[in-house]
């Protein structure tokens, strides 16, 4: 059966399960190692004391781990990244004593292990992907009501607009609201206490699309400094395109432009006066483009990021 990664997260404590039979399953490892460090917390409070990693491709009664352990009556089997699986393997173990939980970054959601989970009455499939922007806001609910902390309006978007969609870097900025000494939050305190401090700047890159090209490089060469800088820079232009392609007016463009970046405002509805979706699935494209050349090449990521820019400001003209 199909269980959200988030329900396993904030959940844990009140989800029980009578088979301990549980597939991780999709491309975001941060979020698979989170939810399978959870599953092995709570089996082992239940009295499962010994873990047994197996290294086999193959899950199959004849290439497991089965041997009773001289210490302990019960035992959790880790896979990762099998390439086979013998479903009739499940029908030979001992469930009061044995959990299997199965790790695989490379299924698609038509292979045949997948489905034989997603549709188990008792076992459990959890897709794990990146987090979607609705999804970052239940986790920083709860998070936020759990531990009493307010964040002003701006502060609380700017949060969800300015982490990563990767969950155990979304958490690590949690972790930093929560011990932060102040239990009301503003967009000052915000801007420090996050990874990146330089966000506006960052922010700034884009809205000098109506700027001439010195001034680009210019910015560009005080902000950026790493290939992190670079993938960061990529990730906020996808998110003011995204915003440009969402409005379908200039009033939806106003409604939906944050309110924190308010000084930014006059820009971003210039640029939307002058695109379409043409010119912004140019720009999308011209993103994916820039990120293959930095996995391939990533020491030049300065003259990449350069010539992104300028591009992207032909793109949008």
């Amino acid at each position: 059966m199909k269980i959200n990664p988030e329900k396993i997260i904030l959940e844990s404590k009140d989800f029980h399960f009578k088979k301990k039979i549980f597939l991780i399953s999709g491309n975001e490892e941060t979020l698979i190692k989170k939810i399978q460090h959870i599953l092995i917390q709570k089996i082992r409070n239940e009295g499962f004391g010994e873990i047994q990693k197996n290294i086999s491709k193959k899950i199959s009664f004849d290439n497991n781990n089965l041997n009773d352990s001289l210490f302990f009556k019960s035992k959790i089997i880790l896979y990762e990244n099998p390439k086979e699986v013998d479903q009739k393997y499940f029908d030979t173990i001992n469930y009061t004593n044995t959990a299997i939980i199965i790790c695989h970054t490379n299924l698609t959601n038509s292979s045949r292990i997948k489905k034989y989970f997603d549709t188990h009455k008792e076992f459990f499939s959890i897709s794990c992907y990146k987090l979607s922007r609705n999804i970052k806001k239940i986790f920083l609910d709860f998070f936020l009501n759990q531990h009493k902390i307010q964040l002003e309006n701006d502060c609380y978007w700017f949060f969800l607009d300015n982490t990563s969609n990767h969950y155990q870097l979304f958490e690590n900025e949690i972790t930093k609201l929560i011990n932060y000494d102040k239990k009301k939050i503003i967009i000052g305190d915000l801007r420090l206490l996050l990874s990146n401090s330089d966000s506006e700047e960052i922010d700034n890159l884009f809205f000098l699309m109506l700027e001439k090209n010195t001034e680009i490089i210019k910015q560009a060469h005080r902000t950026i400094n790493s290939s992190s800088d670079s993938y960061l820079i990529l990730q906020r232009i996808k998110f003011f395109l995204g915003l440009l392609y969402s409005a379908k007016n200039i009033d939806e463009a106003i409604e939906t432009f944050p309110k924190y970046l308010f000084k930014y405002k006059k820009k971003f509805l210039s640029i939307f006066e002058k695109t379409n979706t043409k010119k912004i699935a140019g720009a999308l494209a011209l993103i994916k483009k820039t990120e293959l050349l930095l996995r391939k090449h990533s020491s030049m990521h300065q003259p990449i990021s350069e010539r992104f820019l300028l591009n992207l400001k032909k793109s949008l003209r």
